[in-house]
Order: structure tokens, then sequence, then C-alpha cells
């Protein structure tokens, strides 16, 4: 799971800015101050990684987001010989083999540099790993531990040419508070933004060795695992072209692939704890329940014919009739992405939703956020961008149900000061909020007080 990104001179943010992240992260604040920018260092990820999953550079402009040059993402106060900086932290647990494990605490840090031959990417300069490792080793029959070691791993990629990088590694292994370091030294590639070498060998207690693959040990930093859904999705369509559906299957940034992957994966069996009714937990389903319990009502239909052609059908009640879309309010094809994203997202997976309350009336806002904070629970790591109050209040109010423990739930507020420009809002076990920062949804108070004198 990441814990935390940072970014440095990349579009507004020029000073080393740390944004912290929980199972669940909501980004909200004043217009224009980074919380899309945030994200598009996720997001930059990804698309790389679609254009060329064995590519040594950054993609501005892809499947999910355009931003045009590089000179156009480089904070402007900034020098052309300075990087472009993305830092991400993490912690995770994996499986060596059956019968050890690991404990991962580390950081990843991303430099980019300007391509003088192609200024609509950015070339990776080096990336640098600082990792803290705690192997356990357990008996295969009664499963106890019989030893456990700490690691600690420092690794740097410096990038000879294209996706050509050469590693420098120091592994030191802690015993009895002496250090014994091992240093390793090579040529390799990266795949998936990762490099492709294995990260290190380790022997265990018993004389045997084990390795453990970088995407292995890295494996909260799949950033191909990302599912997105903007704030700006299609509205109601007469059809949809039929399609075959990427490698790793998600709705498309606008929703324009929804259709296709509720046709055919309808039979996809959701996370037990999502499911609702008493009736099938497949994909088809699950979504009609969930679309119900967040608009108290709805019907989803999707037919075929022989032709390339897929129809989408709604109902807003439990009746039999079916309406074309444009019969029907943009809330549900508003949602309908988000649902099945969520309904799809596997344990480690990220979802994004941008501007979740998009055409919602207040209560499917609250339903809305509820369901994306059940989604959370089950191992999704989620981020919403929203400026809506009942959004945060039905966020609150998950942390009260437990649904969310209040430690897992962050809340970001991005203002306008330059010496602070993003403010961790703690929510409290109860859901409470003690400390309000100014402009941090005050508006309806303000209005109050003009209104009423109170």
């Amino acid at each position: 799971m990441l814990k935390a990104i940072t970014v440095k001179n990349f579009k507004c943010f020029k000073e080393e800015t740390k944004f912290p992240l929980g199972q669940l992260t909501l980004l909200t604040g004043i217009n224009g101050r980074g919380k899309s920018t945030m994200l598009q260092s996720l997001l930059l990820m990804r698309q790389s990684i679609e254009h060329n999953d064995n590519g040594a550079q950054l993609v501005l402009n892809g499947s999910c987001i355009n931003l045009g040059s590089f000179n156009e993402i480089r904070n402007s106060n900034v020098s052309r010989e300075e990087s472009i900086i993305f830092k991400y932290l993490y912690e995770g647990i994996g499986d060596i083999t059956e019968n050890n494990r690991f404990k991962i605490f580390g950081s990843a840090q991303y430099s980019f540099e300007e391509n003088y031959q192609d200024d609509m990417v950015a070339q990776i300069k080096m990336i640098e790993f600082d990792d803290d490792i705690i192997v356990k080793y357990f008996d295969k029959l009664d499963s106890n531990t019989y030893d456990s070691i700490p690691y600690k791993i420092n690794s740097a990629y410096q990038n000879l040419s294209q996706n050509q990088f050469n590693f420098n590694r120091s592994v030191y292994k802690y015993i009895s508070d002496i250090p014994e370091e091992k240093k390793f030294n090579g040529p390799c590639h990266l795949f998936k933004l990762l490099p492709s070498v294995p990260m290190v060998g380790l022997q265990n207690p018993k004389g045997f060795y084990s390795n453990i693959y970088s995407l292995n040990l890295y494996k909260s930093l799949y950033f191909d695992k990302i599912h997105y859904i903007s704030a700006d999705r299609i509205g109601p369509q007469e059809f949809y072209l039929k399609s075959t559906l990427t490698k790793f299957p998600n709705v498309g940034s606008k929703g324009e692939f929804t259709a296709n992957l509720l046709h055919k994966n309808k039979d996809y069996l959701v996370n037990e704890q999502l499911y609702r009714g008493e009736d099938a937990n497949t994909l088809a389903t699950q979504t009609e329940e969930w679309l119900h319990q967040i608009f108290d009502g709805g019907k989803v239909e999707i037919t075929s014919s022989n032709s390339n052609i897929l129809e989408l059908m709604f109902n807003t009640s439990s009746s039999k009739d079916r309406f074309r879309p444009a019969n029907v309010g943009f809330g549900y094809h508003s949602v309908l992405p988000i649902v099945v994203s969520g309904l799809i997202a596997k344990p480690g997976e990220i979802l994004i939703v941008e501007n979740p309350e998009a055409h919602l009336h207040p209560k499917s806002q609250s339903r809305l956020a509820q369901f994306l904070a059940k989604v959370s629970s089950c191992g999704v790591q989620v981020l919403i961008e929203s400026h809506s109050d009942h959004i945060l209040n039905a966020l609150r109010i998950a942390v009260l149900d437990k649904i969310l423990n209040h430690e897992d739930l962050k809340i970001l507020y991005f203002q306008h000061q330059a010496e602070s420009p993003v403010v961790e809002i703690t929510v409290q076990p109860d859901g409470s909020i003690e400390e309000w920062p100014e402009g941090f949804f005050d508006q309806m108070d303000k209005d109050f007080e003009r209104l009423f004198g109170i």
C-alpha cells in the first residue's frame, strides 16, 4: 500500500511537498491548488506502462491525461537542468516461498529529465530505493516463526541509454546490531517502471538461499493496476461499439468501456464483503443492487445483437420496463462506471475517482461515498477528489459505523498558503473533526451567518 507521495518541481509544486495517504484518501480544497497534480503523479505512471511496459519514459499524453510537453509540467521557477521528482513511500507484506515471507517499509524515488529528442515524454534519469525489510521464516508444519532477520537495502538505478540501466546496491543484514554489508552492481532493464532483475539473494537461517524478485518485493508499486474515473465522464449514449477488453480490465477514464466490461464480465464474482441482496454475487447482479441502494431504485440491462453494437438500458424502479439512456437522469450514467470499478477492483489495486458527486442528489452522494468506503475496506486503496460536504460527512459516518478505521481515512485540504500548501485533517474515532482550517467546508456557516446573523 502507498503510504505517501512526494513531488518536487512538478507543475505548481516547486518545493518538495508530501501527501500522506490512507486506505481511503479524500482530496479537497481550493481550486487550482494541486489536487489533480497529485493524482497525476500516479496516472502518468499508469499510462506510461500502457504505452510501453518495457519503457523508461514518462508518457505525458495518453489514456488517462494529456499534459502537453515537458516544459508545461516542469515548475516554471526552476532551471532546465533540474529534475522532476516523484517519490512513493510504501509498505507491504509478501510471500517468498511457502515457509517464509517478508514485510517491507520503503520508498522509491524517480528523477525525470527532459528528453531533447521528444518533448512529449520525460526520461527517467534515476530510480533510488531505500528499504527496510524483515524476513520471517516459518516451520511449514506448525507455521510458527523460527527466525526473523532484518535487512536494509539501498539501491540506485542510473540510466545509461534508452531502457538500459546500471544498478548499484548495498545490502545490510543486522545481526546483534553489527551490520554485514554486501554490494552488488550490474546492468538491468525496467519492466512496468520497476527493475527487472532479482532484488537480492537472502540466506535462510537453515542454510538455504531465497531470491526475492523486484516485482514481488514492490507489489505496492504496481502502477499498472490503477482504476481511474475522471470528472469528465461520458453522458448518455445511443449505443456502444463492442470492443476487446484491455489487459487490465477497467471502465476507462471517461467510463467509455463500462458497457463492454459489464457485458463480457457479467458473471465475474465480486468480493463477498460488497455483496448485497439475496441474488447472485455476480458483477451484473451486484451492479444493480448497488444502483438500487444509491438511488432507491435502479435496473441496468445490456442487450447485444449480431452486429457490433451494445445497448445500455435503464430503469429507475423495479418494474420490468427498460428505457433508453437519454430518458434516464444523468446521475445513473455518472455513477455506473464508479460502481463497476469498485466491484471489479482487487485488493492491492488503486481506485481514483474525481468528483463522484457530479449530477447526484445529496442522499445519493452520501450512499455512493459509503460504497467507496466499503470498497476500501476490501483492501483497495481509494483516492477521491471532491468538493462535496456530503461526501466528507458520509466518510466520517463510515468511521463512526466502523466501516473504516479512523486511522485508515486521510483527508487532505489544499489551501493557498505557499509554506503549507496541504493540511491533513484528522478524523477522530467517532467521526468528529476537532480542527477546521479556514476555508475547509465552512461556506455554509458563513452563508448562515450572513442570512440569519448566527
